[in-house]
């Protein structure tokens, strides 16, 4: 490592260009680290509060208690109450803020220790505490300390009265049990950008010199919209301590260990070593180390010897313990069906059929349904999943726990995949992957093999068509077929789509909607079928989507050829409810057999016929003649000449696909193969 010297020494005979750069970058380091107003205006913050800070009263301080309820309960837990009794009695006022209904019983229990008024569940325990704050605004100057503590506390463990003699030798400004860790900005809406270490917004105690100031009650008064956990946590719990020691506030915490979520991971700990007067009401649904591994941690869990050590070492009463631990094992978690998302949208195709549609298929039947990208997954999304759908997803150890833990609780994972892009044995007969290089080959073949590998750790599959479905039955396990479907949006916007078309009635317009024609061997089906009919019949147009390459021969039919650009999805119905056909060929490959129907979908939603191969999907599902045509390999002029030939025809093939379409094809309460695994 080069000294300054030495570094200078560089600078001056190396590279004495380097000097005409240095001022710049000094200058933008110090403006970066240095900040000589904001650091004057803490100091004088800071030097302003020292003088109030002598006017608290720590040695017999006057407290006022904002208690925050919510109760998930039939009837209030005893905890709760034992909890706020310790705290009423090193109080002299107290203000119980409920955001749930109580029964009437419970209501008066509360009024032993104070004045209960109840609010609207909403804005979590951040807008009850705003709430109660703004009622007493105009008492808090009777008070030296404010203490504002939610529900989720289980204690005291330990005298209380001794952890506020503790704090109060620390002539603190503000304090509270434990803080929380820096870390990102997970929420979306810390107004810093990044969470700085913070106390944790459970149990704050509030001194005078803070409580009376203006800002302390416009802090509140601006405090809004706290309507989701992330925005009480972004706009409030992770603010508070840094907004307030930005005014030159000081502050502390009973734990000096805020590492490690100790407060939920290591309770015990907490307790024995760190002084702590309480347990987290959550800490103790820690109780195996599965708990954790479900959050994504390696974690042994503390609370069977936490339990045994407040039963033995502490007078903690032993019955609301045991209430405690058997209310969170018999508290029902609702079930939903997960569905991970590997495409991610990338293809949106994929990402709308497979985990749109199917999430809306399965809530048909009353299934609650979450969906996640793969890159946003985590452990927790799946604990309380009924069963898990991976729809093509490459292989992670994260996804291989998450198979595992499945597993040991008896949740079925199944493997969606809609291509045969498993295994290399049929991607290598692709004619793209045939033309990439040893590199692009080898990064392509890695990713194949991952979604096989993972697939292989799975219950079952799912896929689209009844070819997909044989060749995975090769490998073994339960397929099961659910096909691409409409939804109901879909259906919605075709709709509208058909009643605002006008079609030229003196035209026969021919769709492939298909990308580039160039180098593609399904369009080499049909080029020199399309080159007789548009040589043969001029009143046909060829609309091609996307953006094109037009092979030299078919240039001298320009004025019957329309280049439309790729269009979002919502507006791909109105471009094919104007055709007369719809284009769908396919060459005779284990691959292509594998593709789903959904050019004849999409065409048969908006009352279009389609003209399509006569192999794997479209043979299951066109009748030919009536809900579309098929053609052999070579048939194609024929065909497609008829058609042109017919109008009456065309218009009655897309009535009929469309009936069958509107009938077949839609999500809501479509029974398949899945639904019959999954709903029975």
């Amino acid at each position: 490592m080069p000294t300054n010297l030495e570094r200078m020494k560089y600078v001056l005979t190396k590279n004495p260009g380097l000097l005409v750069k240095a001022p710049g970058k000094i200058l933008r380091k110090t403006q970066k680290h240095f900040h000589p107003l904001k650091s004057l205006q803490l100091q004088i913050n800071k030097n302003k509060r020292k003088k109030t800070r002598r006017l608290n009263n720590y040695e017999n301080p006057k407290r006022v208690l904002i208690y925050v309820i919510y109760e998930d309960q039939p009837q209030l837990q005893s905890y709760k109450l034992f909890f706020l009794k310790a705290l009423a009695d090193l109080s002299d006022k107290v203000l119980i803020v409920l955001n749930s209904t109580l029964a009437d019983t419970d209501v008066k229990k509360l009024e032993e220790f104070g004045q209960v008024i109840s609010r609207e569940n909403t804005g979590y325990d951040t807008a009850a505490f705003r709430h109660g704050i703004l009622l007493l605004k105009d008492e808090l100057a009777n008070f030296d300390e404010l203490l504002l503590v939610n529900d989720t506390n289980v204690g005291p463990m330990k005298d209380l009265s001794a952890v506020f003699q503790k704090m109060s030798t620390q002539k603190l400004d503000f304090w509270g049990i434990s803080y929380g860790e820096k870390q990102a900005d997970f929420t979306g809406f810390n107004p810093y950008g990044a969470i700085h270490e913070h106390l944790q917004s459970y149990f704050l105690v509030i001194e005078k010199n803070m409580s009376q100031t203006p800002e302390f009650l416009q802090y509140w008064e601006n405090l809004s919209d706290t309507d989701s956990r992330n925005k009480a946590i972004g706009k409030h719990e992770t603010v508070f301590t840094k907004y307030f020691s930005d005014l030159g506030f000081i502050h502390g915490a009973v734990a000096g260990n805020n590492e490690d979520s100790a407060m939920y991971i290591h309770p015990l700990t907490m307790l024995k070593k760190f002084d702590v007067p309480l347990v987290k009401y959550t800490a103790f649904s820690n109780d195996t180390d599965d708990k954790f591994a479900w959050q994504g941690l390696e974690r042994k869990t503390e609370v069977p010897d936490l339990i045994n050590y407040i039963k033995s070492e502490t007078k903690f009463p032993k019955e609301i313990l045991d209430e405690v631990i058997n209310t969170i094992k018999h508290t029902p978690h609702p079930e939903h069906i997960l569905i991970i998302d590997g495409v991610e949208n990338q293809i949106p195709q994929c990402t709308r059929y497979r985990v749109i549609n199917k999430a809306e298929q399965l809530r048909s039947f009353g299934h609650d349904v979450w969906t996640v990208n793969a890159s946003d997954f985590q452990m927790g999304y799946a604990e309380y999943a009924s069963q898990i759908i991976i729809y093509r997803t490459p292989y992670s150890e994260q996804f291989k726990q998450l198979v595992e833990l499945a597993h040991k609780y008896n949740k079925p994972v199944f493997y969606d995949i809609d291509d045969l892009v498993y295994d290399t044995s049929y991607t290598d007969q692709l004619e793209y992957v045939k033309t990439l290089g040893k590199q692009e080959k080898e990064a392509y073949d890695s990713g194949v093999r991952s979604y096989g590998k993972l697939m292989k750790l799975c219950d079952a599959f799912i896929t689209s068509t009844t070819d997909l479905k044989n060749e995975l039955s090769k490998l073994g396990k339960p397929v099961y077929l659910n096909r691409n479907l409409a939804s109901e949006e879909l259906i919605s916007i075709s709709k509208q789509a058909i009643t605002k078309n006008i079609k030229d009635k003196k035209k026969i317009k021919i769709g492939y909607f298909s990308g580039s024609i160039t180098h593609n061997e399904n369009f080499d089906l049909i080029r020199s079928a399309i080159l007789k009919i548009l040589k043969e019949f001029p009143q046909t147009e060829l609309h091609l989507v996307g953006h094109l390459t037009i092979p030299d021969e078919m240039k001298r039919y320009k004025e019957q050829l329309v280049i439309h650009d790729f269009v979002d999805w919502t507006l791909l119905p109105s471009l094919v409810s104007d055709m007369d056909i719809n284009l769908a060929p396919l060459v005779d490959t284990v691959f292509n057999r594998a593709k789903s129907e959904i050019k004849w979908l999409e065409a048969a939603l908006v009352g279009v016929a389609t003209v399509a191969s006569d192999i794997g999907s479209f043979s299951d599902i066109i009748t030919n003649g009536t809900t579309g045509v098929l053609v052999a390999d070579g048939m194609w002029y024929e065909q497609l000449r008829d058609l042109v030939n017919n109008k009456t025809k065309l218009e009655v093939l897309g009535i009929n696909a469309k009936r069958k379409a509107i009938s077949t094809y839609k999500t809501t309460e479509h029974k398949d193969e899945l639904i019959e695994a999954i709903h029975g």
